[in-house]
């Protein structure tokens, strides 16, 4: 299956906020990483159907998606940011209304499937205004997957969630991950930094850099440093770059710091995170 984004853009009155988004996707977990404002919701918008573009394509195996029409539908899956249920309802009453709705075949055992992946089967009969954050972006998770998409969207899956079940999410989207293609935006770097197969990285609608984790992290290899530094030099020197953080250690404070040349005579090399990719495209004023 092959996905792929030809010269998209989408433009809202004077402002460009999709600008000739080009790649192709096969199986698996993509990253799409970006400040708010990136065009990332646009772009996921326009896959969904919610968005008409303004000029461009998609083509799922060589035929347009807006061609396609319910039999492109059909093959798509969705989690919004905002997700919204009947609070009086239960998991196991979501499900079944959803899959009414979406004339889902052999409800009953995929619904049972479901909520063991997404570890709610112990609450299933549980009504949602009693859910934990968790519990309804698990919930979530189950309504996307309902009938079995080819294309899954998930759009800031992991926001407000607590680091155990970030862990969680995390640890589902890795096992939906095969077979099927999965586009994850988000702008937290360490929920996809483990489970994604590629990051696709939008800045100002543009699509500014592509690769696995581990090839954007070569590129800055050679450019990340740690810095021993006094407190007081340390909150000086993040103030002014906005590509660096502090980091407190048995031996000391540091600095971690993105830079193509040695910043001081006292930095050593660090080794490169996705972090620190993720801020060398998206802070203001890494240095050259």
């Amino acid at each position: 299956m092959e996905l792929r984004f030809k010269k998209l853009c989408k433009a809202y009155s004077k402002k460009q906020a999709l600008i000739d988004f080009d790649i192709t996707l096969t199986s698996g977990v993509h990253a799409l990483l970006g400040p708010n404002g990136a065009g990332k919701s646009t772009l996921m918008n326009i896959l969904a159907g919610l968005l008409r573009q303004s000029s461009g394509d998609i083509l799922l195996d060589g035929k347009s998606v807006f061609t396609m029409g319910a039999a492109f539908r059909e093959m798509l899956g969705y989690m919004p940011q905002e997700l919204g249920f009947y609070p009086s309802f239960t998991a196991q009453q979501t499900l079944e209304y959803y899959a009414v709705l979406r004339d889902v075949s052999g409800s009953k055992k995929r619904i049972s499937e479901l909520l063991d992946l997404v570890n709610l089967q112990g609450d299933k009969d549980r009504k949602i205004k009693g859910y934990s954050g968790g519990m309804k972006r698990r919930l979530g998770i189950a309504l996307a997957l309902l009938n079995d998409p080819q294309i899954l969207i998930l759009d800031e899956a992991t926001a407000g969630l607590d680091p155990k079940e970030r862990m969680r999410f995390r640890n589902v989207i890795s096992q939906i991950g095969f077979g099927r293609i999965v586009i994850f935006a988000t702008h937290i770097v360490s929920d996809i930094e483990s489970i994604s197969d590629d990051c696709l990285m939008l800045k100002d609608g543009m699509l500014i850099d592509s690769g696995s984790s581990e090839s954007l992290c070569a590129k800055l290899s050679g450019c990340v440093w740690d810095i021993p530094m006094t407190e007081r030099e340390a909150e000086e020197y993040i103030l002014s770059h906005n590509c660096a953080n502090i980091t407190k250690r048995d031996s000391g404070i540091f600095v971690h710091t993105v830079c193509a040349q040695k910043p001081s005579e006292n930095a050593q090399p660090a080794a490169v995170t996705l972090e620190d990719v993720y801020m060398s495209h998206f802070g203001s004023d890494c240095d050259e």
